[in-house]
């Protein structure tokens, strides 16, 4: 072997090594954004959380100035629940970019969870300079509001909210355990004050009505006529409340004394009608109907039972008037439909009778199949409770 070759085969091996130390570094360095990005989301995607931080960790490495990455680190960091981590993170980014996208939510959900809510309504504020649209922030900052005992500020969030989606379920929920927590307060504080008066019986007399406890609610409801027969309101309350519990006769009684109160009451109107009705009085219950109808003109209820009434007194034309004023106002009330059936029949509109019945018979049959429905989803319930 010639002197030399040695050397020569070992800076060839050199070479090769250092080539190939070379070649994988520059791998690594050639991994780009969305590959880590879809690493991580497949990580995510299994609930590898820590799996996730570390590939987030060396994303932040390579690209030290991209703060999405941060952005994303923060809130893998949040899941974790590992809170200041995940402020310190989202924190490099808002030194760098105050306005990036969620960044200030995010940060303001990071305090929310440390209780710290001053804290958190600044960061949802900042967002929402930023996004004012920015649904989750505003709604953040309601409960964080609320956990400040500033409820008026709470309430406004809600129903800026409301305003923009009055179909938001989540929020409409919080309304109403809002109010529901302020009645409650204020119940409390009356109850308080005095324990005794009429204004508690007739809560009392409230409560118990919407427990279906009518004895009891009678009860409350006489106790204040006893001490206060002016009480407003009171009659008719327990006029309706007799009435529901079937007592038709007293109930009459208090809607005729409610009418001294307020003649056009729409509702003391009807129920004294539907209670005349029920007895064979229509003739009666019609100028009672006239005038619910007058003072309440969204009232269905009222323009379907004169409506009838008319038609008793061969008034076939006023009659039909009034039952396609309820069509319009419920257009899936089948009584309605069967009536307007059997009105066409007398007017002699044969087309019309047939339309509005297979209307009818379409709904009671939709609603058959949905108490069925209801019926076996309840046995499933029972079942299956029975066999946990």
């Amino acid at each position: 072997m010639p002197r030399g070759s040695v050397p020569r085969i070992g800076c060839v091996l050199l070479l090769v090594f250092s080539f190939s130390a070379n070649y994988g570094h520059a791998l690594v360095q050639s991994l780009g954004l969305e590959d880590y990005f879809r690493q991580a989301s497949e990580a995510e995607k299994r609930q590898d959380y820590a799996g996730a931080e570390k590939i987030y960790q060396e994303a932040a490495k390579n690209y030290p100035n991209q703060p999405e990455i941060l952005k994303r680190l923060g809130i893998i960091y949040q899941t974790e629940l590992e809170f200041q981590e995940s402020l310190d993170t989202f924190q490099r980014v808002l030194d760098g970019t105050p306005q990036y996208p969620d960044v200030n939510f995010y940060a303001g959900l990071s305090y929310f969870g440390l209780n710290q809510f001053e804290k958190a309504v600044n960061s949802f504020n900042a967002e929402l300079e930023a996004n004012p649209k920015h649904r989750r922030a505003r709604y953040y900052e309601a409960l964080a509001l609320r956990s400040l005992h500033r409820d008026a500020d709470a309430l406004n969030q809600y129903e800026i909210l409301l305003k923009d989606d009055p179909t938001d379920v989540k929020v409409l929920f919080q309304v109403i355990r809002f109010h529901k927590a302020a009645t409650l307060e204020a119940i409390n504080q009356l109850g308080n004050l005095d324990p005794d008066s009429d204004y508690m019986h007739v809560l009392k007399a409230e409560t118990f009505a919407e427990q279906d406890k009518y004895l009891e609610a009678v009860q409350e409801y006489r106790k204040v006529l006893k001490t206060n027969p002016d009480f407003p309101g009171v009659h008719f309350a327990l006029g309706e409340t007799l009435w529901k519990n079937v007592d038709y006769p007293e109930a009459a009684k208090e809607f005729r004394a409610a009418l001294l109160e307020d003649p056009n009451h729409p509702m003391a109107n009807y129920y004294l009608a539907d209670i005349l009705i029920k007895s064979q009085k229509s003739d009666e219950a019609v100028p009672l109907l006239e005038i619910s109808v007058a003072a309440n003109p969204d009232f269905r209820m009222a323009y379907f039972q004169l409506g009838k009434c008319y038609i008793t007194q061969g008034k076939l034309q006023e009659a039909l008037k009034l039952l396609l004023k309820a069509e319009e106002l419920d257009p899936n009330d089948k009584a309605t439909h069967y009536q307007l059936a059997q009105l066409y029949t007398k007017l002699k509109e044969p087309e019309k009778s047939r339309q509005h019945m297979d209307i009818f018979e379409t709904l009671y049959a939709q609603e058959r199949e949905a108490k069925a429905e209801r019926t076996k989803r309840r046995q499933q319930n029972e079942e299956s409770g029975t066999h946990n």
